[in-house]
C-alpha cells in the first residue's frame, strides 16, 4: 500500500504541480472545535531528523492528501548570472519542438528571472536538457521554483484565478486516475514534479495550463491581495455533507477532512478516486465558502 498520507497541504492544488503542484486529502480544520486531526499513518524514518520545535513553533497539523501547485513563504533570492548562451540555445531547439509550453516559460522568464536561470542549470545537468523529455523536466523545474519563491501569494487571488487554479488541478488528478492510481496518489500527495515528467512530456497541453495556471494565480494574488476569512464550522459542515452525498464512506472523509487513518487502510485506486472526487466537491461550493476553503489549502501548503 503506498503511503497517501505525506503533507501538510490541501490536495486540490497541485501544480502543485506542477502546480506540483490541487488535491483530494487535507486537514483543512485542523485547530477547530469538532474536527481535531487524528493520528495519522507513521511516515517512514529519515536519514536525519530535523531539529525538533518548541511547543509554540510547532506547526499545524498536516492533511494527507495534496496537491501542490503553488506554495510556500516568499523568499528573497540573489540573483542568478544570465544563463550561458549554450544553455539558452539548447532551450530554444527543445521549445521549438514543444510549442505548448511557450506560454508558461515567457511568463516564468519575466516573473522570476533568477529561478528560471536555476532552473534552466538544473534541466540542463547531465545533459538533461538534450534528452526527449529535457523540456519536459525543465518545465518541472520551473514550477517549484516559482512555488518556493511566492507561493503564499495565490492565497490572495480572485475567485476566476483560483478557480481555474484548481480546475487545472482537477484535469490532471482525473487523467492520472484513468491510467495510473500510484502516480495518481503521488500528485496528490505532493511529490516531487519529477515524477511526472514522463507524465508531462505525454500530455503536454494539460501539463503547461496548470503550470501556467500556478504563476496567474501568483500574479494575480500581488495584484489583488485579497484579505479572506477563514472558513467557518458551516463551510467544513457543508463540504463534509456534500462528500456524504457523493458516496464517500466515513472513513474516506474522515482521512480527507482530519487525517484520521481508517483501521483498513484505503487501496490506491480508491484514495485516488476519493481525491478526485474532494477536487469536484470543493468546486461546487458556493463561491464564498470555496474560496475561503482554497484560500486556507493555499497558507497550509504554504506553511509546510
Amino acid at each position: 500500500m503506498r503511503r497517501y498520507l505525506k503533507q501538510v497541504q490541501l490536495g486540490f492544488f497541485a501544480l502543485a504541480a506542477l502546480v506540483t503542484a490541487a488535491a483530494g486529502v487535507v486537514i483543512l480544520s485542523p485547530e477547530l472545535p469538532g474536527r481535531s486531526a487524528a493520528p495519522t499513518q507513521p511516515q517512514p524514518a529519515r536519514d536525519a531528523a530535523p531539529e525538533a520545535k518548541p511547543a509554540a513553533e510547532a506547526a499545524p497539523a498536516s492533511p494527507p492528501l495534496a496537491v501542490k501547485p503553488v506554495t510556500t513563504q516568499p523568499v528573497a533570492l540573489e540573483p542568478s548570472p544570465p544563463p550561458e548562451s549554450d544553455l539558452e540555445s539548447a532551450w530554444a531547439d527543445k521549445l521549438r519542438e514543444t510549442p505548448d509550453y511557450r506560454g508558461f516559460f515567457d511568463r516564468m522568464r519575466a516573473s522570476f528571472p533568477a529561478e528560471w536561470t536555476q532552473a534552466l542549470r538544473d534541466a540542463a545537468a547531465d545533459d538533461g536538457l538534450r534528452k526527449p523529455e529535457g523540456v519536459d523536466l525543465l518545465m518541472s523545474l520551473a514550477v517549484q521554483a516559482a512555488r518556493v519563491k511566492s507561493g503564499l501569494v495565490a492565497a490572495r487571488a480572485g475567485a476566476p484565478a483560483l478557480d481555474r487554479l484548481f480546475a487545472s488541478q482537477l484535469a490532471v488528478a482525473r487523467q492520472l486516475a484513468a491510467g495510473d492510481s500510484a502516480l495518481c496518489l503521488d500528485f496528490l500527495n505532493g511529490a516531487a514534479a519529477q515524477s511526472l515528467t514522463q507524465f508531462a512530456a505525454s500530455h503536454r497541453p494539460l501539463m503547461a495550463n496548470q503550470a501556467l495556471a500556478g504563476l496567474e494565480a501568483i500574479d494575480d494574488g500581488g495584484r489583488a491581495a485579497i484579505q479572506r476569512q477563514p472558513p467557518t464550522q458551516a463551510d467544513f459542515d457543508l463540504l463534509e455533507k456534500a462528500l456524504r452525498a457523493k458516496g464517500l464512506s466515513a472513513d474516506a472523509i474522515a482521512l480527507l477532512l482530519d487525517g484520521k487513518a481508517p483501521a483498513t487502510p484505503i487501496p490506491d485506486d480508491q484514495a485516488c478516486r476519493n481525491g478526485v472526487a474532494y477536487l469536484e466537491t470543493l468546486a461546487n461550493l458556493d463561491e464564498p465558502a470555496r474560496m475561503r476553503l482554497y484560500a486556507l489549502a493555499v497558507q497550509l501548503m504554504a506553511r509546510d
